[in-house]
């Protein structure tokens, strides 16, 4: 009885042993083995910020947008000021690129500008036709958005990546390049079981 016991313990150390001295090796040790790599090319915000209610005239639409707008889709929003320079336009033409490669899964993702220059707004509708085009507002999301781009190293240029859930969960770098962004995008659209 007691050599059974024996022999039983000793194929549990056999077998578990190794198992539990990798895992203490790897993760014990404060996680100095645990890998540190990404595999996201844009920047995840921790933790993510929830969209509070807010309020933009919408420039194409002729009606108000709010929160409520922004379920069931994924958005990248682009907050614009009056003008829109050469990095402007560059992070523009990146997102629109990155969203059209996407393919049937573009309808997926809809592009938001917001900007205090309907005329602005009005020109880029010619190279963004997709795009949703909405005047900056006293309670608009640009606000909410601004709050974020001044509190971090952030750039003016730099878009955000909004949730089906109304959570703004990535910064996408103005000099992203569309290859990467939509390599992103696709792992997102693959795994979300909304939007």
């Amino acid at each position: 009885m007691q050599r059974n016991r024996l022999k039983l313990i000793i194929i549990f150390a056999v077998f578990l042993g190794p198992l539990a001295a990798a895992f203490v090796w790897y993760y014990g040790l404060g996680a100095v083995l645990a890998p540190h790599s990404r595999t996201n090319h844009a920047h995840l915000l921790t933790p993510s910020v929830v969209v509070a209610e807010f309020t933009n005239p919408g420039a194409n639409l002729g009606a108000q947008v709010n929160r409520q707008a922004l379920k069931q889709k994924w958005h990248v929003i682009h907050v614009l000021t009056e003008t829109c320079d050469t990095a402007c336009r560059q992070a523009l033409y990146h997102t629109r690129q990155a969203r059209l490669a996407l393919g049937k899964d573009a309808n997926r993702v809809r592009r938001i500008f917001i900007s205090p220059s309907h005329a602005m707004l009005t020109r880029l509708a010619t190279d963004h036709p997709d795009s949703l085009r909405l005047l900056a507002a006293a309670n608009g999301l640009e606000k909410q958005l601004n709050v974020i781009i001044q509190t971090g190293r952030h750039d003016a240029n730099d878009a955000f990546l909004i949730d089906p859930l109304g959570n703004i969960m990535m910064r996408i770098p103005a000099e992203l390049a569309p290859r990467l962004l939509l390599k992103d995008l696709k792992h997102l659209l693959r795994v979300s079981r909304v939007g």
